[in-house]
């Protein structure tokens, strides 16, 4: 195993390092980007997933309150012990099928969801598979999130067969790359830089249409063109 000075110095492009932070990714092509690591417990990410979740573009889209309300509904109707799994057995089961360093994924568990997120690219499941493990023994809030958080190693196109039983199917595609705007997000852009282009489109939408038993979400930049030129039945405009 070489260490990170060794990587540093050769010829690699990317490289991954662990200490006690975690597993971390480098970029020879670009030091200035960092570390990139997956950290469930990181201010920025906790904040947001305090922060009014159910108004939040995200939940919106995947319809969890239109879900919770019908819930709301049952529960009245019910007795206590009913109740409670009757609430187990309506969490709304999505899979993420591009899960890159599943922000949105843990965004979509704090609101409630059961998450099973899919990932092809063996570096960044092996980032995933770290940042769950510390998740798991973090803040209590976080070990809850995890705990609803599903990874497997695959890709959606090969893999769909063995894919069934979800409410939602949600595809975060990465944008095409603007590097001043790209590298403000660094995780972002080292990420763009490891994994290039998106998978095939076409094959991609229909897929997720035939498997999702509610909806599928896609997210896309504000300027961005319809993903597979088909126009959403519901669109949710963010600020980026």
């Amino acid at each position: 195993m070489a260490s990170k000075f060794d990587a540093m110095d050769r010829h690699f492009d990317f490289y991954l390092h662990y200490d006690e932070k975690g597993l971390s990714l480098h970029s020879n092509l670009d030091q200035a980007l960092g570390a990139v690591r997956v950290n469930f417990d990181n201010t920025a990410l906790n904040r947001r997933s305090k922060d009014s979740l159910s108004h939040q573009n995200l939940i919106k889209a995947v319809g969890l309150k239109q879900k919770q309300k019908q819930k709301q509904k049952q529960k009245q109707k019910q007795k206590q012990k009913q109740k409670q799994k009757q609430k187990q057995k309506q969490k709304l089961n999505v899979l993420d099928a591009m899960t890159g360093l599943g922000s949105d994924a843990f965004l979509l568990a704090c609101a409630g969801c059961r998450v099973t997120m899919l990932e092809r690219n063996e570096i960044v499941f092996s980032l995933l598979r770290d940042g769950l493990f510390r998740g798991s023994k973090g803040l209590p809030e976080t070990r809850a999130a995890v705990a609803e958080m599903m990874l497997l190693k695959g890709d959606f196109l090969e893999k769909n067969d063995e894919l069934d039983n979800f409410d939602v199917l949600y595809i975060d595609p990465m944008f095409p790359s603007k590097r001043n705007t790209a590298r403000s997000k660094k995780p972002m852009y080292l990420l763009q830089q490891l994994l290039g282009e998106a998978q095939e489109e076409t094959d991609l939408l229909s897929l997720a249409l035939s498997k999702a038993r509610d909806r599928v979400v896609v997210k896309r930049a504000k300027h961005s063109p319809n993903y597979n030129n088909r126009k959403p039945d519901i669109n949710f405009k963010g600020t980026s």
